[in-house]
C-alpha cells in the first residue's frame, strides 16, 4: 500500500477536530434538546449526507430482507445505544470528563475481541495496556464511588463507560457478518437508527424540554447531524478504505485531548490533576494494545 497523501492526512485532520468537538456540542445542545432528540437529529442529518454520496456514486441497493437484523444491530450498538449514552452521560458529566472515558473504547475492543475473534490475543504487553487503562479510569470515577456518588456524577460516568463497551461491541461484530460496501453499511445503519427513533425521540422533546429552543443549540445540533455524523462517516469510510485501520487509529490518541481542550477552554469546564494524568494514563495503555510486531 502506497504512503499515505495529503487527501488522507486532510481526512484524519478533520475527524480528529469534528469528534473531538462534538462532546463539547452536545453539552450546548443539551441546553434545549432531550438526549434521545439529539440522537436522533444527528442520524437523520448523517442519513442524508451519507445518502446523498451514495447516489453521487451512482450505487444500487443490493442488501436483501437478510440484512435488515444485521444493519438494526449495527445501528444500536454503533450509533444508537452510544450516542444517547454519551448525552445522557453529558447531562452531569463534563464534556472534557466523557471524552476521556471514551479513549478506552479501543481497549473494551480489544478485551472482547480476544474472547470473540481469533487472533487477537491478550499478550503481556497488552494486558499492561488493559490495567494502565483502567488505572486512569479509576481516578476519574474512584472518589465519585467511594464518596456514595455524592458527586452525582458516577452515574454518567458509568454510562459513558457503557458506550465504550457498545462501540466495541460494534466493531467486533462488524468483523464478524459477509463483507459489504463500507458506503452502503453506512446508509443502512443510518437510515434504520432514525426510523427506530423517530417516534422515541419526538416523545421525550415533547414531553421534556418543548420546543423553547436557543438559536446556538439549534446551530450546534446541525453541526453535531450534518458535520459530525454525516459528512464524519463519510470521511471515516474514505480512509478504511482506502488506508487501513491501522492508519486510522491515531484518532485514538487526539481525540480525546481535542474533547478535554475543547470542554476546559471553550465551557471553561472544571479539571484538576487527576484528569490529566487519568488521559496519560489512558492513552498510554491504548498505545500498548497497538504496538504490532515488525514484520
Amino acid at each position: 500500500m502506497s504512503q499515505p497523501i495529503f487527501k488522507h492526512w486532510a481526512l484524519l485532520g478533520y475527524l480528529i477536530l469534528v469528534w473531538g468537538f462534538a462532546f463539547s456540542l452536545i453539552a450546548v445542545a443539551l441546553e434545549s434538546f432531550h438526549p434521545v432528540f439529539i440522537v436522533w437529529c444527528r442520524l437523520w442529518m448523517g442519513a442524508v449526507v451519507v445518502w446523498c454520496v451514495w447516489r453521487w456514486r451512482g450505487r444500487a441497493w443490493t442488501m436483501g430482507r437478510e440484512w435488515w437484523p444485521r444493519l438494526t444491530l449495527l445501528s444500536v450498538t454503533g450509533n444508537i445505544i452510544p450516542f444517547s449514552l454519551i448525552a445522557w452521560a453529558e447531562q452531569s458529566v463534563p464534556s472534557a470528563e466523557v471524552g476521556i472515558l471514551m479513549a478506552l473504547m479501543p481497549i473494551a475492543t480489544l478485551l472482547l475481541a480476544h474472547w470473540l475473534l481469533e487472533h487477537e490475543p491478550l499478550t503481556w504487553r497488552r494486558s499492561l495496556g488493559v490495567v494502565m487503562g483502567f488505572v486512569g479510569v479509576g481516578l476519574l470515577v474512584g472518589d465519585g464511588l467511594l464518596s456514595g456518588g455524592a458527586s452525582g456524577h458516577w452515574p454518567g460516568q458509568l454510562a459513558a463507560l457503557l458506550a465504550t463497551v457498545s462501540y466495541a461491541f460494534n466493531g467486533v461484530y462488524a468483523k464478524r457478518i459477509p463483507s459489504r460496501s463500507p458506503v452502503d453499511l453506512a446508509v443502512g445503519t443510518l437510515v434504520v437508527g432514525s426510523l427506530l427513533l423517530a417516534i422515541p425521540a419526538v416523545w421525550f422533546q415533547l414531553s421534556g424540554p418543548g420546543w423553547a429552543v436557543t438559536a446556538s443549540a439549534v446551530g450546534v445540533l446541525a453541526i453535531l447531524g450534518v458535520m459530525a455524523t454525516g459528512v464524519a462517516t463519510w470521511c471515516y469510510f474514505v480512509v478504511v478504505t482506502e488506508r487501513g485501520p491501522g492508519f486510522l487509529s491515531t484518532i485514538n490518541y487526539l481525540i480525546p485531548a481535542v474533547a478535554f481542550a475543547a470542554g476546559t477552554v471553550l465551557l471553561a469546564e472544571p479539571w484538576g490533576w487527576e484528569h490529566l494524568l487519568a488521559l496519560l494514563l489512558i492513552l498510554m495503555g491504548v498505545g500498548l494494545i497497538q504496538v504490532r510486531r515488525a514484520v
